[in-house]
């Protein structure tokens, strides 16, 4: 008798889960986030954020573009990723059960951007002239101002008398730290039995004689011009 009451509980409880679960108004809504592909049909795309419009709920895709999110029958989803159409999605009122299996397709945004003729302006004076002015010809003569200031020599040159900044300072005693570092409780190299720099400074001596006979000959055809 006592098995027979137990038997009839139980089916009710599990009558009373069934018709609770095909009234509940929450639904966990998963699947997958495709668009088209060039080389296969579809492809997945990961991270896209999935929305709870009119809420600040949501998640995201993974990598291979599964999601899942809870919401309540009626409620829309709204799909979005970088490069990508946003998508609305309304979920229906009529599911039967706690689970909907929803898989989305995105189409990729056409982004049109206009032509931009970018012009190496020497300073920012001149390019407000040109733009008030708007003379072809002056702009001709300034591009090729521009192009003398950006010659390789010449930049090269003005890098070789220029001090350094902080960023070049700040990585210069980086690495002759981590140098120090690398020898530290040890006898670290001399530079006298170093052949590079024997080298070195030879040649800047050679150029430093090279310059001071310059300087000396100029100063003999000065004095015959006097």
């Amino acid at each position: 008798m006592t098995s027979k009451y137990l038997f009839l509980l139980i089916l009710c409880f599990c009558s009373c889960s069934s018709f609770a679960q095909e009234d509940s108004e929450i639904v966990e809504v998963y699947g997958l986030i495709l668009t088209k592909g060039e080389l296969v049909a579809y492809e997945y795309v990961p991270f896209v954020t999935v929305a709870l419009k009119g809420t600040n709920r949501g998640t995201y895709a993974n990598y291979e573009g599964m999601y899942s999110i809870v919401v309540k029958k009626g409620q829309k989803l709204v799909f979005s990723a970088i490069g990508f159409e946003d998508r609305e999605i309304e979920i229906p009122k009529d599911i039967k059960g706690m689970y909907y299996s929803l898989t989305v397709e995105l189409e990729v945004a056409e982004i049109a951007i206009e032509e931009v003729i970018v012009f190496p302006w020497p300073d920012r004076n001149n390019l407000a002239a040109e733009f008030l002015a708007m003379q072809p010809n002056k702009a001709a003569q300034l591009e090729d101002i521009a192009k003398e200031n950006l010659n390789k020599n010449e930049l090269l040159a003005l890098a070789a008398t220029s001090d350094m900044d902080g960023k070049e300072s700040s990585s210069f005693y980086m690495r002759q730290q981590a140098n120090d570092y690398s020898y530290q409780g040890q006898q670290g190299p001399q530079p006298i039995f170093d052949p590079i720099a024997w080298s070195k400074f030879f040649k800047q001596w050679k150029k430093k004689k090279m310059t001071a006979k310059e300087e000396q000959m100029i100063k003999i055809l000065e004095g015959e011009n006097e």
